[in-house]
C-alpha cells in the first residue's frame, strides 16, 4: 500500500479531490477507531476524525511523499484528539459515560466468548497512565512500529519502548484475574 499511498498523495497534493477521497476512505475507519479508543465517545470521535481529515486536506501540500503517510495521518489524529481533550478540560465539560457503546463496537471485532475480556481490557486501559495507553493503542491497535510511534508522538524511541513495557506491566497488573 505504501507505493499506492505515495502515488495517491502526489495526486492529492496536485489538487486531485478523488485521490484525497481515496485516502480518506482508506484511513477513515482506522482513524475513527483510534480516536474512539482515546475519547470514549462516538460523537467526539467522529468530530475529531473529521477535524483530522480537514487538517490533512489543508496540509496535504506540505507532506513529503517519501515519508510514511500512515504515520503522518496518525500524528495529526493523535494531536487533534489530545488537543480536543485539552480544550474540553479547560472548558470543564462533563460528558456522559459511553462505555457501553464503545464496548459494543469493539465486540464486532472479537468472538462472543471474549466479550468479558474486551470489557475488562477497556476498563484496564482507562486505569493506566495515559501516556502508556496512547503508545499501547498505536502499537497494538494500529500496528505501528516503535520508530513510527516515536515520529507520531515526537518522543525518543527509547521512551516508546519504556512506555510499552510499563504499559504492559500496568495492564498485566489490572488484568491479573485473567492471567491466573
Amino acid at each position: 500500500m505504501e507505493n499506492v499511498d505515495k502515488n495517491i498523495l502526489i495526486q492529492a497534493k496536485a489538487g486531485d479531490v478523488v485521490a484525497f477521497e481515496y485516502l480518506l476512505s482508506f484511513y477513515e475507519k482506522a482513524v475513527y477507531n483510534y480516536c474512539l479508543r482515546i475519547l470514549k465517545n462516538s460523537s467526539n470521535a467522529k468530530d475529531v476524525t473529521q477535524d483530522t481529515f480537514i487538517k490533512i486536506y489543508n496540509k496535504c501540500k506540505l507532506i513529503d511523499p517519501e515519508k510514511n503517510i500512515k504515520t503522518w495521518i496518525f500524528t495529526i489524529a493523535t494531536n487533534t484528539a489530545y488537543d480536543f481533550l485539552r480544550s474540553k478540560k479547560r472548558k470543564n465539560e462533563i460528558t456522559l459515560d459511553e462505555n457501553n457503546e464503545t464496548i459494543l463496537s469493539l465486540h464486532s471485532y472479537y468472538p462472543q466468548e471474549q466479550e468479558g475480556l474486551v470489557s475488562d481490557i477497556d476498563k484496564a486501559l482507562e486505569q493506566i497512565n495515559p501516556e502508556y495507553k496512547k503508545v499501547l493503542l498505536l502499537f497494538y491497535q494500529q500496528g505501528f512500529q516503535y520508530q513510527e510511534i516515536a515520529e507520531i508522538l515526537e518522543i525518543p524511541i527509547n521512551t516508546i519502548k519504556t512506555h510499552i513495557s510499563r504499559g504492559r506491566e500496568q495492564l498485566k497488573d489490572k488484568l491479573k484475574n485473567y492471567l491466573t
